[in-house]
C-alpha cells in the first residue's frame, strides 16, 4: 500500500523535462541592500583604481618607458633621507594619537549614553573644519608671539616659537588624526561587556591586573588598526609638514608636490608615489601578520 502511494506520487514523465527549464528561467533579481551596497562599491573602485592606473603608468612611460624612475630614486639618498622622516614622522604621530586617543574613548565607552553623544560630537565636530585652517592655526599657535610659546616661556627661557621645527609638526599632525583612534577605539569598546572586569576582580584580581589582563586584551585590534591607519594617512600628509614643517622636515608628499609643481617631473612624481604605496602596503601586511588582527578595521 506504501509504495502504490508513493508511485502516484511521482510527476509524469514530461514534468521531469519541463522542471529544470522552468528553474533556469527563474532570474533572481537583486535585493535593494545588495544593489545600495553594490553601486557605491563599484563607484569606489573605479574612481581609485583609475587614478592609481594611470600613476602606475606614468612612472614607467615618462619621460621615457622603463624603471629608470624607480632606479634613480633608489640610488638617491636624499630620497632615503626624507623616507626615513616620513616614515618617523607618521610613526610618533600613530603612537601619540592612540596613546591620547584610548582614554578619552575608554571614557565615552564607560560613560552615559547622553554624554558620550555630546562628547563624541565634540570629538567630531574638527572634521567639519578644513585641514588647512586647522594647519594655519597651529602657525599662530606655534609661532613667536604665539600663545604656546608664551606659556612656556617661564619654564623653557626662551621666547622663540616652535614653527618650522620637527615638535611643531608631530604636535599639528596630532590634533589633525586624533579623532581617528577614538572613534575607532570607542566602536570596539562599546562591544566590550562591562561586567568581564568585574568579573576577575571578584576572582580576585586587583583593578589593575583585571584591566591589563581581561579589558585591554579585547581592546588590542582596535588599537593596532586605529594606530596603522594614523600611520598610513600620516606617511602621504602634505599641507601639515608643508605649512608647519621647515625643511628638515619634509615628507615625501612635499618631495612629491615639488616634483610635480617646481621640476614638472611627473615620472618621478609618480615612481615616489608607487613607492609610499608599496611601503603602506608592506606595512600593513607585516603589522597584520605579527598582531593577527584581520577585519575590516584591520586595513
Amino acid at each position: 500500500m506504501t509504495a502504490r502511494t508513493s508511485l502516484t506520487r511521482l510527476p509524469p514523465d514530461g514534468e521531469f523535462s519541463r522542471v529544470p527549464a522552468a528553474r533556469k528561467r527563474r532570474v533572481r533579481r537583486p535585493d535593494f541592500a545588495a544593489l545600495a551596497l553594490g553601486l557605491p562599491v563599484a563607484f569606489m573602485a573605479i574612481v581609485y583604481a583609475y587614478p592609481v592606473g594611470a600613476m602606475l603608468l606614468k612612472s614607467v612611460t615618462e619621460p621615457k618607458a622603463g624603471f629608470g624612475n624607480f632606479t634613480e630614486a633608489a640610488t638617491d639618498g636624499t630620497i632615503w633621507h626624507v623616507l626615513g622622516i616620513t616614515v618617523r614622522l607618521s610613526f610618533e604621530v600613530a603612537v601619540l594619537t592612540v596613546l591620547l586617543g584610548f582614554p578619552v574613548a575608554y571614557f565615552l565607552a564607560r560613560t552615559s549614553r547622553r554624554r558620550a553623544r555630546f562628547l563624541a560630537l565634540l570629538v567630531i565636530i574638527p572634521f567639519w573644519t578644513s585641514i588647512l585652517v586647522r594647519s594655519f592655526s597651529w602657525i599662530v599657535l606655534l609661532g613667536d608671539n604665539g600663545l604656546v610659546t608664551r606659556v612656556l616661556e617661564p619654564i623653557t627661557g626662551d621666547s622663540q616659537g616652535m614653527l618650522y621645527s620637527e615638535s611643531a609638526v608631530v604636535i599639528a599632525m596630532t590634533h589633525i588624526l586624533l579623532p581617528f583612534p577614538i572613534l575607532i577605539i570607542k566602536g570596539t569598546l562599546d562591544q566590550i561587556d562591562a561586567s568581564l572586569p568585574r568579573a576577575a576582580r571578584s576572582l580576585g584580581a586587583g583593578p589593575v591586573r583585571a584591566f591589563t589582563r581581561v579589558y585591554l586584551p579585547l581592546a588590542v585590534p582596535a588599537i593596532v588598526s586605529s594606530g596603522m591607519l594614523v600611520f598610513i594617512i600620516g606617511l602621504g600628509f602634505y599641507v601639515t609638514p608643508a605649512l608647519v614643517g621647515g625643511p628638515k622636515q619634509s615628507t615625501i608628499a612635499v618631495v612629491i608636490a615639488q616634483s610635480v609643481q617646481v621640476n614638472f617631473d611627473w615620472g618621478m612624481a609618480a615612481a615616489l608615489a608607487t613607492l609610499l604605496l608599496v611601503l603602506a602596503s608592506a606595512l600593513t601586511l607585516v603589522v597584520r601578520r605579527l598582531t593577527k588582527v584581520k577585519g575590516l578595521v584591520a586595513l
